[in-house]
């Protein structure tokens, strides 16, 4: 029996091509524990490929046929070849950032076989300072960046000597699981949905003016960040301390994910006056927001907000201000929908987008729908453990669009927020400079908050 995509998630797999691969993924670093022996990664590998029950998305595989090539379906499977799925990979040691980047960088440019389920893991030892490292990636049309988090941190230990389970293991207990709660989605009556999306887009057409304008798709300058994609990818990450963010948010009056988008703003700005490409208009962000319910699990359940980067303002507080209230009328906008609404309201807010990708046509317009994706998913509090081994951090690599080179996603995890940076390589040369910026942005907007006590 198979079970049709929603449009969401098919237009993720309409959307890929050779050079655009629609996956997602999650790079996390082990320290080894004490004792381990020089078998621990084997055996890490070993118990991975492991023959186990297998829990959604990692037992789906799309539905052969010619109704599937049109409308795409998932199957179920019962059992995996884990040895292609499960890989054992080494660096020359001792591999350091540089090294593991780039083969995250080779890994992330190659498209999943569609043939088999839409998911890999590549276990990679040889690092430097005792450590090693777990690299999964996932289809997008299967899952998004909240639930992918989730699927590959939920089963790891909470202390050295705790359980832990591989991603893909179904647990031996549900009870744990509660069942999606009847929401406003459920209840709203169909005459009354319809009126509620008009009301959102007629409110939206009123706050096109003011302070409080809200952002939509091709108000964004043209740059060097939409130039047309490849399939060679450059992956760098960065570590920033949570709680110095956190005070920065308490002295500015702000929130975590504003100082993040002010970060982004200060590196991106940074980068394009280095190549004389800052362009004279603020840099537009496609943010994307969780409308995931209570309960529902698998699939996407995402939409996008657009918000101002400003970075045509030199000053990082003038900057995060004007952050404040581009990302705050785009959220107040949101919240005056009913929840039931707003997937629809975002889906249509991203048609013009997607049609846009799907015609290939994004790097002939005179404008992008956006010019970068930042994205901000939360991740566990407490630190996490595998078979005894520490996770020391955890970092997404997301994914870049045709004409959309640049993706910057953070995942929060044990006081630290986690960075992930992917691009074209090709067009986007030096991209670890912005990982840098970001870190010397976050220094900047702290001192000059500090300043004003």
């Amino acid at each position: 029996m198979s079970t049709r995509l929603p449009l969401l998630d098919s237009t993720f797999l309409r959307v890929e091509t050779p050079d655009t691969p629609m996956h997602v993924a999650g790079l996390q670093i082990y320290s080894l524990p004490d004792d381990a022996g020089p078998d621990f990664v084997a055996r890490v590998v070993a118990a991975f490929r492991e023959p186990v029950a297998l829990r959604k998305p990692f037992n789906l595989v799309l539905a052969s046929g010619l109704l599937s090539a049109a409308v795409p379906a998932w199957e179920v499977v019962e059992q995996l070849d884990m040895e292609y799925h499960v890989r054992h990979t080494a660096l020359p040691a001792p591999g350091g950032e540089r090294e593991l980047g780039e083969l995250v960088s080779h890994l992330h440019g190659t498209v999943l076989d569609r043939t088999r389920p839409l998911w890999t893991c590549h276990v990679i030892e040889g690092l430097a300072d005792r450590r090693f490292a777990i690299y999964v990636k996932i289809h997008h049309g299967l899952t998004d960046g909240v639930n992918g988090n989730r699927l590959v941190t939920d089963q790891l230990a909470t202390t050295p000597d705790g359980e832990w389970r591989a991603p893909w293991q179904e647990p031996t207990t549900t009870a744990a699981r509660r069942p999606r709660r009847k929401t406003e989605r459920d209840s709203l009556a169909l005459w009354r949905a319809p009126l509620e999306l008009g009301r959102g887009l007629v409110n939206l057409a009123l706050r096109r003016s003011g302070p409080d304008h809200v952002r939509l798709p091709f108000e964004a300058p043209a740059s060097i960040l939409n130039g047309r994609v490849t399939n060679a990818r450059r992956v760098a990450t960065q570590q920033l301390d949570l709680s110095a963010i956190r005070d920065v948010a308490k002295r500015e009056d702000a929130s975590v994910n504003d100082i993040f988008l002010a970060v982004c703003g200060a590196a991106l700005r940074r980068y394009l006056e280095d190549r004389d490409a800052l362009p004279e208009r603020p840099l537009i962000a496609g943010v994307p927001v969780n409308l995931r319910e209570e309960g529902q699990e698998g699939g996407n359940a995402v939409g996008f907000l657009w918000s101002s980067l400003a970075t045509d303002v030199a000053d990082p507080i003038e900057r995060l201000a004007a952050i404040r209230v581009s990302m705050g009328a785009a959220k107040d906008h949101l919240r005056s929908m009913p929840s039931a609404v707003r997937p629809t309201f975002t889906l249509l807010t991203m048609a013009p987008t997607v049609a846009t990708v799907l015609s290939g046509q994004v790097t002939r317009l005179p404008r992008p729908p956006m010019n970068v994706t930042i994205s901000n998913v939360p991740g566990p509090a407490e630190t996490r453990y595998l078979d005894g081994a520490r996770l020391e951090a955890f970092y997404p690599v997301s994914l870049p669009f045709q004409g959309l080179g640049l993706n910057i996603t953070c995942v929060s995890y044990d006081g630290q927020l986690n960075i992930g940076v992917i691009g074209s390589r090709d067009a986007l040369p030096h991209l670890q400079h912005i990982a840098v910026y970001l870190g010397e942005a976050l220094d900047e907007l702290r001192t000059a908050a500090e300043a004003q006590r």
